[in-house]
């Protein structure tokens, strides 16, 4: 009786312990998502930026400038064979790029490659809020084992939060554009015809390959994989451009746009649509996803 008593109170023991554990992680890992959601509603003007930036000497280590002038940006194509149904997706292709147009940016750094697990584990430790062991549990749950793969999991929040730590901040969706199209209006970053061997679209690769892996996919100012691996934040709200007539249900100061596709396809399938440098997606900046990254930018 005795003995029965005494398995009964020691399995009760080891079950608290065990909700406890279960407790802590999750409640390292909730804090941590939530931690600059209000700090971080909108984007941070130039000035805040600059005076951030400023205190960081090394903020331009692998990063690419990207001269000032005129792009172009958006496109006038049309879903002429009908993929929007064949697919059944949620919004019409292309329409949410319209209209085509010329834009002239001032000059700005972009990072050359995206932004990797190492960099975001010395972000952790450099932010001095962790201990060791909730570090090694935000590494466990962000999959941050391997060094040089882009990071991910990460909501737009924890995205605008590194870039500013760093000196930097996320590019404007227009910045990002340029980055990937240079000035002459191409549809990849590489040309205009579809390679599937210049970009981890899926169709070769399990998941994520570490970043530069591409060279032959590198944009024509040498910025790397700004199609495929992992879809990146940009700072702008999802909304239509200048003079668009396509009203999009999710326009509005309420999801992020994200750009460049992912290794993730679209089900089993590589729609080359999705890797182009006009396509735009959107999605809440509060939920983090296993396909999608981010790169810093910065004035120059």
């Amino acid at each position: 009786m005795d003995e029965a008593k005494q398995k009964t109170n020691s399995n009760q023991q080891w079950l608290i312990i065990a909700v406890v554990c279960i407790a802590g992680i999750a409640a390292v890992f909730m804090a941590y998502n939530a931690g600059t959601k209000q700090a971080a509603q909108t984007t941070p003007t130039i000035s805040q930026t600059k005076k951030t930036s400023n205190s960081n000497a090394g903020a331009l280590q692998n990063m690419i400038l990207i001269p000032a002038g005129e792009f172009i940006m958006g496109s006038d194509d049309v879903d002429a064979s009908g993929k929007s149904q064949e697919f059944g997706f949620n919004e019409p292709l292309y329409l949410n790029e319209h209209p085509q147009r010329t834009l002239r940016l001032k000059a700005f750094y972009i990072d050359k490659y995206e932004v990797t697990n190492a960099e975001f584990k010395k972000f952790l430790i450099d932010l001095g809020k962790y201990t060791d062991a909730q570090i090694q549990m935000l590494i466990e749950r962000l999959e941050l084992q391997e060094d040089n793969l882009p990071v991910r999991n990460l909501t737009w929040f924890k995205a605008d939060e590194y870039c500013r730590f760093v000196g930097k901040r996320l590019p404007s969706e227009a910045e990002w554009e340029k980055a990937a199209r240079g000035s002459d209006g191409r549809e990849y970053p590489w040309g205009n015809d579809w390679n599937p061997d210049y970009v981890n679209a899926g169709q070769g690769e399990a998941d994520l390959t570490p970043v530069g892996s591409f060279e032959n996919g590198k944009s024509p100012f040498g910025v790397y994989d700004m199609a495929g691996n992992v879809m990146e934040w940009t700072a702008d709200w999802y909304e239509p451009y200048p003079g668009a007539e396509y009203q999009s249900p999710n326009y509005g100061k309420k999801r992020r746009v994200v750009r460049g596709g992912s290794w993730g396809g679209v089900g089993h399938y590589v729609i080359p649509h999705y890797f182009r440098v006009a396509y735009r997606f959107n999605f809440p900046p509060d939920q983090a996803f296993n396909d999608v990254g981010f790169r810093c930018a910065r004035d120059a």
